[in-house]
């Protein structure tokens, strides 16, 4: 398995991801009555083969519904130093708040920390702002890194190219999950901004 460094974090993350958008079984939160059993089967399968053949970046979000509670399943089982385990928290006006919330994903998730915490779509002016001001967001999570139950903080962006170019020249952040694509270079400048 190929690997590169992820952004200032100096890890060294697998080319190919273990994206948790679609390891959950409904997009709300839910009970573990509501999941099949063959659903959780096939999710743990993937995810012990996929560290099997390397991949071993776990990525989920709060906003995956069940995922990461059926994520915590799994992960526990494997030892902790073999895995990167990425969530992501939407920015909020309160950060309490958002703090609340990753309590939340590191419950679900059953570990005692993430390698990875990304601010969950600082898409327009406001999820920037509430990432960013003073007391914000950006603020509550490097608190976490304090505390030990996070070891690195980025972003991650449906935004402008603009927008994200300002993020990242923020200097808060030690990466930026964006898109980019061989056939469209829209956010070549972002790229650049970050490298």
């Amino acid at each position: 398995m190929r690997h590169r460094r992820f952004g200032k974090t100096e890890l060294q993350i697998p080319v190919l991801s273990c994206g948790g958008m679609r390891y959950q079984h409904q997009w709300g939160d839910g009970s573990w009555s509501d999941i099949p059993k063959e659903n959780q089967d096939n999710l743990e399968a993937t995810i012990h083969r996929a560290v099997e053949l390397g991949i071993n970046h776990i990525e989920t979000a709060r906003g995956y519904g069940t995922s990461e509670m059926q994520l915590g399943k799994v992960l526990p089982h494997i030892a902790r130093n073999s895995l990167i385990v990425q969530t992501k928290v939407a920015p909020v006006e309160k950060a309490s708040d958002f703090r609340k919330t990753f309590e939340k994903s590191l419950s679900l998730l059953c570990l005692d920390y993430v390698d990875l915490l990304s601010l969950h779509g600082i898409n327009d002016e406001q999820t920037l702002e509430w990432s960013l001001r003073s007391g914000g967001c950006l603020e509550a999570a490097q608190r976490l890194v304090d505390e030990g139950l996070v070891r690195h903080i980025g972003f991650s962006t449906h935004g402008s190219c603009e927008l994200i170019s300002k993020a990242i020249r923020s200097g808060g952040f030690s990466y930026v999950n964006l898109h980019w694509y061989f056939v469209n270079d829209f956010n070549r400048q972002a790229i650049d901004a970050a490298a």
